[in-house]
């Protein structure tokens, strides 16, 4: 495989943008699970090898996720998607598989060295996200009930928060702080998945998949707002916790109303491009719902 033909793969399926949205969530809870522990400031971005190793096992985890999912579409790619850097054989499914267990070893030595704790929730993360790449043994009855297939997905989140906060505190406290991230993980995920699979009607494509599709657009438009707003109250209860100034809600306000102002205007007038900007709008909140907290806890340690 050539360094070249794995960046355009990355760029095109896992891009930049995304291994540092997932940089940030690793700083963020290991932030939370430091301040709730009571051990003081929480450490700086890349203060260590410790926490810059945890960071790219972080990384590491969410590309094999890319990895299980280029696995199981690979046929319906060929089709639908057929000029991708995987489905024109300049990058390789086996190439992929390696690249990702190798980074599982990676992950595996980051969480010994972490502790107990985040070992055994590095096992259940990995053992659940198996579980996903074999659609649970009912895949062709998951696809059909879209939803639903996408919840069990998205139930990762909460155990790859619970991996990494374990990893962040040598005593790691499960209070209400911990559960409001959880919450967090799991409903700013979720919302920016149906974001991202919602169109107009007129651009639904044949054979590919789509929330508007499956449930109908007005129905798919009102879930993706109702999960939009509970990302936004799970992020102000965590805010809350965290005794958080009232200038650091002020960001996410005016991103919410923003992403509801393009769904209202979609609701009305179903167009495509103002569905794009409306998910561009759901992952600045998801990305700012984690900036807020780290901006909140590292200004508060100096």
């Amino acid at each position: 495989m050539k360094i070249r033909d794995l960046g355009a793969y990355l760029r095109e399926r896992f891009p930049p943008v995304n291994m540092a949205l997932f940089g940030v969530v690793f700083l963020t809870v290991r932030a939370v699970a430091a301040a709730a522990g009571g051990v003081g400031s929480p450490p700086r971005p890349g203060g260590g090898l410790l926490a810059a190793l945890g960071a790219v096992a972080t990384v590491s985890f969410f590309f094999r996720l890319r990895v299980f999912d280029e696995e199981k579409d690979f046929a319906q790619d060929m089709l639908t998607h057929p000029g991708r850097v995987l489905q024109t054989g300049r990058v390789t499914l086996p190439q992929l598989r390696r690249l990702a267990w190798a980074g599982a070893a990676l992950e595996l030595g980051w969480s010994l060295v972490s502790g107990r704790a985040a070992l055994l929730a590095w096992l259940a993360a990995l053992l659940y996200s198996l579980l996903m790449r074999a659609e649970f043994g009912v895949g062709r009855w998951l696809r059909g009930h879209l939803v639903l297939y996408a919840l069990s997905h998205m139930l990762i989140m909460p155990l790859i928060i619970t991996w990494l906060y374990c990893a962040g505190s040598a005593a790691p406290v499960f209070g209400r702080a911990f559960g409001a991230l959880l919450l967090l993980s799991l409903l700013g995920g979720f919302s920016f998945e149906l974001a991202r699979k919602l169109h107009a009607p007129a651009a639904e494509r044949a054979g590919v998949d789509s929330y508007s599709r499956a449930l109908g657009y007005g129905r798919a438009l009102a879930l993706t707002v109702c999960l939009l707003l509970a990302s936004g109250a799970a992020q102000a209860l965590l805010l809350r916790l965290l005794y958080a100034r009232p200038a650091t809600y002020a960001a996410l306000v005016l991103l919410l109303a923003a992403g509801l102002a393009l769904y209202a205007t979609a609701a009305r007038h179903p167009r495509e491009p103002r569905l794009r900007q409306a998910e561009k709008v759901v992952s600045l909140v998801m990305l700012t719902s984690y900036l807020a907290v780290l901006a909140e806890l590292y200004s508060r340690g100096n």
